[in-house]
């Protein structure tokens, strides 16, 4: 079997797993935190002001950022695990990806894949599975790929 990672994510935290060589077990081998995560959307863009740009006279316009921090934030935490999963495959530590995370962070993070990791994804699950346990994560996961099976 072929060596496989699972990355487990959310804005805030991500978990790296390796299935074990006859797919019966996971690893967790890193844990991940994005402080940024948990802050509100008002407590991240408390100190950002909006650009102004003077127009004709005394009249201003205002022009807000097209991302906002909490969706810069996800970015950065995204683009800081493909950079984990990049060292991971240069090492060739693994040759099949599986992501798991919400709608919103899974697409943010499929975003940030370069394109080697990208090529390596088999499935992808958009759940938040970040708090569950690894037997739970284990038993989703092999709901989508047959070389994970679930423990008895």
């Amino acid at each position: 079997m072929q060596a496989t990672w699972i990355l487990v994510a959310d804005r805030v935290r991500a978990r790296l797993f390796c299935a074990s060589a006859d797919g019966k077990s996971l690893i967790e081998m890193q844990d991940f935190v994005n402080p940024d995560g948990r802050a509100a959307g008002r407590e991240l863009t408390r100190d950002a002001r909006p650009r102004t740009m003077e127009s004709l006279g005394n009249v201003r316009h205002v022009i807000e950022p097209h991302t906002g921090l909490e969706d810069r934030s996800a970015e950065r935490f995204a683009r800081e695990l493909n950079e984990v999963l990049e060292q991971g495959l240069g090492n060739r530590r693994y040759e099949r990806l599986i992501l798991t995370a919400p709608p919103h962070f899974l697409g943010t993070l499929q975003h940030a894949l370069g394109k080697q990791v990208g090529a390596c994804v088999v499935a992808h699950l958009d759940k938040d599975l970040t708090t569950l346990p690894k037997s739970e994560i284990q038993f989703r996961v092999a709901t989508i790929e047959p070389q994970i099976t679930v423990p008895r």
